[in-house]
């Protein structure tokens, strides 16, 4: 399949000098935004490419129109003699970075908008396992969130580390047990599946101006997942964190901490074991030696002996097989990682394939 994201790495060959784009956004000012991994460290950097015929423009955090706090924010910080890493940054929208003050080391949040933040990363309880991070501090005037640290490991490096284990579907399952058994706050933001199903259209415009020869199969797939997605049972909402994959999830002995509530709402009980199970399965298809086969089924054994209907667990799971294959074309990807997701996504809504023992 030829991608027109291939062909951006020609006009940043020179600047790059060795490194490699991650991933490409279109960008509010025309063109193309790209995130690219520098040559020789351990940094990343963004660049703005107005057209294919034009010169690279490095862009700088700190002058984020959109986003004109987190100048300020880094100037308080460093004038009180933290030391501070940007660790994550989508331009315009939201920036992380790492704290380091003489009381420890914190993760420091900013969001252009407040999307009910505190609610959200404020709605769970810890149990004698779990935890979410603490908000050390809110600024609802310069929506900068502070939250401490977490020790431990993320399950993601565990996983890419080759130290997968069957055990992780009990720990995985319990996650998702207590999101579920938590009551939801009155008035809590909520996620249905009319909301999915919209996200998933506008991804697919996307996707489909992305690459010169998308799969003509890609839509097709998205009719059958929105048609299983409508299907699904009209079960009674609980807590979800919407983003809940091995990135998520720090593991610190038995136990852990859930991190980056941003998105949780009230919404179907499916919808976190599907984006789990896609996402275990989206390692091993990149490459991650891992038992995910054998982690999948466990998860889906607990899961469904908590009264989630398998049809249910089908059409979530296939939703996010579908939204991965969509949003991976704008990021970097070893060739026919989108086609075998695809293949993922059929075999998903119908319980067939690797998904046998696991979605039927």
């Amino acid at each position: 399949m030829t991608s027109w994201t291939d062909s951006l790495i020609d006009p940043l060959a020179e600047i790059l000098a060795g490194g490699r784009w991650l991933r490409i956004e279109e960008s509010r000012r025309g063109g193309w935004l790209l995130l690219s991994g520098e040559g020789g460290t351990d940094g990343i950097a963004w660049y703005h490419l107005p057209d294919l015929d034009s010169r690279p423009e490095a862009i700088d955090p700190l002058d984020d129109r959109r986003l004109p706090q987190l100048n300020q924010s880094v100037r308080n910080w460093l004038r009180s003699g933290f030391s501070c890493q940007l660790l994550a940054w989508r331009v315009g929208s939201r920036a992380v970075f790492r704290l380091e003050t003489p009381s420890g080391i914190s993760i420091a949040k900013i969001y252009r908008k407040d999307r009910d933040l505190s609610r959200r990363w404020a709605a769970l309880e810890p149990n004698d396992r779990w935890r979410s991070p603490d908000i050390t501090s809110w600024d609802p005037e310069t929506r900068v969130l502070l939250t401490p640290f977490c020790d431990g490991a993320s399950l993601n490096e565990i996983w890419l580390g080759g130290r997968g284990h069957i055990d992780d579907g009990e720990k995985v399952a319990s996650v998702l047990a207590w999101l579920a058994s938590t009551p939801l706050p009155e008035g809590f933001p909520r996620h249905r599946r009319e909301d999915e199903i919209r996200i998933l259209e506008e991804r697919l415009a996307v996707f489909e101006r992305t690459l010169q020869t998308p799969p003509k199969r890609a839509r097709m797939l998205l009719g059958r997942v929105v048609e299983a997605l409508q299907k699904s049972a009209a079960s009674e909402e609980i807590l979800v964190h919407r983003d809940f994959h091995d990135k998520q999830l720090i593991i610190d002995g038995d136990g852990g901490t859930l991190i980056d509530l941003d998105l949780a709402a009230a919404g179907p009980p499916a919808l976190d074991p599907g984006n789990i199970l896609a996402h275990l399965h989206l390692r091993s298809l990149k490459g991650a030696r891992l038992p995910w086969h054998e982690i999948a089924v466990e998860i889906s054994r607990r899961v469904r002996a908590g009264k989630v209907p398998v049809e249910d667990l089908r059409a979530w799971t296939s939703a996010t097989l579908m939204r991965l294959s969509l949003i991976y074309a704008r990021r970097r990807r070893e060739p026919g990682l989108i086609e075998a997701l695809l293949d993922s996504t059929g075999e998903a809504l119908e319980g067939t394939g690797q998904w046998k023992k696991i979605l039927s």
